[in-house]
């Protein structure tokens, strides 16, 4: 397995000196299919008791959902938090802990909840804990800013909340289903105040037992879980391991019976593995590039179109995922109904130095956050060679993700951050967050007017059709008359399991929900 990794890697270095030296263009396919290489179907009944030792490759910024910056927190989120609402795997609404609701017009929901749930610490789920969490999500400190438009929130009896919101707002019930609807025990936060993060308390099926810090997070079951039956493990453990190869050694040794984000070279080897199970779905998540637009040389809209030029999505796919994954010329990918397809990003490095030559630039250099994840490497590298050759010189500085998204989004230290917008279940939810003006994930504020108006119109509308096409006219506004941000890849998301491991099932968000998973022994 050592050898083979080290061919992979010799290949990578080959191809990556050549999408950076070379300017031609190539043809390839742009379209690729998810695939499930093999189904993991469930064979009998679900069973009692195992445990599940999970590794994934980026550890939880923070256990208050209110309080996190990475969209990767929410895999250790969910076995605590139960949320409001649910999603399928195609991000249609389902129920949570509000079992049913209604809109009587288009500034009220009426949430109607679940009776007989109680957090971990034994106090009663109720209006008054919903009231709590969501005029809390709104409050000052919060990183969330999915429901804004909410108003005032009402306990109009027990198990009965009236939400009214300042404007009509479609992405509110999804938005529920993220981190505005986790709920979390208001007597914990109460009683533990800052220390809250360190002793999470939920109403999910499991419980927080113990973390450390880029090492493991444990969890032991909620016996006393309000859905009948579940959930069917004993434990769950999350093993924080950043480098892949780890975790694939790790999963043929037997320390793991899960691991999340498979790379495409290490698809290519377990899908031929008979004691291996894949599951691959195209997802929401796309690899981006991060500009803080009032800082130098972003602050400067012809810097920022230079740099969206510069890059040769298609090669990158082709060199660095095998040809497997779709060029991103916006925030959402083809099978997402709010996808506009008639916005394309070419690559045009001379169109990048004509546009730096038009402000007085004959070169620019920025310093470019890098993860210490390895695909992140290569592909920071890759991009970096396709600017140069655009007039574009990158200043790669690798950093822990955690250490470099708070350095990025919190303290606003960084120009530019190559990561990832990880998706959320509602298109609104990622206008908002991601490409308003007042978005937490906008860190330079970058907007226009008219965007903010679409934006606004957007939210207001609950037919489909319309939203697609404001939402098509605000990624046109945002990726390329202002080039607020630079999106690179989709690419499908992949988790390896042992066979015995049962019940998984990938969703369009991209994020692993591993609670209700069984073992077949």
């Amino acid at each position: 397995m050592r050898k083979f990794n080290k061919f992979f890697s010799f290949i990578f270095l080959a191809v990556l000196l050549v999408i950076a030296g070379c300017s031609q263009k190539n043809s390839a396919s742009n379209t690729q299919s998810s695939t499930n290489p093999q189904k993991n179907q469930g064979s009998g009944e679900p069973k009692q008791g195992g445990d599940l030792v999970f590794g994934y490759d980026t550890d939880i910024s923070n256990f208050d959902p209110i309080l996190g910056n990475s969209g990767n927190d929410h895999a250790m989120l969910y076995p605590i938090y139960d949320t409001l609402v649910n999603y399928n795997s195609n991000l249609e609404p389902e129920p949570g802990l509000a079992e049913s609701w209604e809109t009587p017009d288009d500034k009220t929901i009426v949430l109607h909840l679940r009776k007989g749930v109680t957090f971990h610490d034994g106090t009663e789920f109720n209006a008054e804990a919903v009231k709590f969490n969501l005029e809390r999500v709104n409050a000052e400190g919060s990183n969330v800013s999915d429901i804004k438009n909410v108003e005032s929130v009402e306990a109009v009896d027990p198990y009965t909340v009236k939400l009214t919101l300042k404007q009509p707002d479609s992405s509110i019930i999804l938005a529920l289903s993220d981190r505005s609807g986790m709920m979390v025990s208001p007597t914990a936060v109460q009683k533990l105040g800052k220390d809250f993060a360190q002793n999470p308390v939920g109403a999910g099926p499991f419980k927080f037992v113990k973390w450390i810090p880029n090492g493991e997070i444990q969890y032991a079951k909620n016996e006393k879980y309000w859905q009948k039956g579940l959930p069917y493990l004993n434990t769950i453990t999350a093993k924080i391991m950043p480098d892949e190869n780890t975790r694939l050694n790790a999963l043929k040794s037997g320390q793991l019976n899960f691991y999340w984000n498979v790379s495409i070279n290490n698809v290519q080897v377990l899908e031929k593995d008979p004691n291996v199970v894949l599951d691959s779905k195209m997802r929401v998540f796309v690899h981006n590039i991060y500009l803080n637009t009032k800082l130098a040389p972003f602050d400067k809209k012809e810097v920022r179109q230079a740099f969206q030029y510069a890059i040769d999505r298609q090669a990158i796919i082709k060199a660095l995922y095998f040809g497997k994954g779709e060029p991103a010329s916006q925030a959402f990918p083809k099978d997402y109904w709010a996808y506009n397809p008639d916005l394309k990003l070419e690559y045009n490095p001379k169109k990048s130095k004509e546009l730096l030559k038009s402000v007085g630039l004959d070169r620019v250099s920025f310093d470019l956050m890098v993860p210490t994840v390895p695909e992140w490497q290569r592909m920071g590298e890759a991009i970096k060679g396709q600017a140069k050759e655009a007039g574009i010189d990158i200043n790669i500085q690798t950093m822990e993700m955690n250490k470099g998204n708070a350095l990025y989004f919190n303290e606003k230290q960084i120009p530019a951050n190559l990561t990832a917008w990880t998706g959320r279940p509602d298109p609104q939810q990622t206008v908002n967050l991601f490409l308003s003006g007042s978005g937490f994930y906008n860190t330079g504020g970058a907007t226009t007017p008219e965007k903010e108006e679409l934006i606004a119109k957007a939210a207001g509308s609950y037919d489909i059709k319309v939203r697609a096409q404001l939402y098509g006219r605000i990624n046109e506004i945002a990726m390329v008359e202002e080039a607020m941000t630079i999106p690179l890849v989709f690419t499908p998301v992949t988790g390896a399991m042992k066979p015995e491991v049962k019940g998984f099932e990938g969703t369009l968000l991209g994020k692993p929900k591993v609670s209700f998973l069984w073992i077949d022994k």
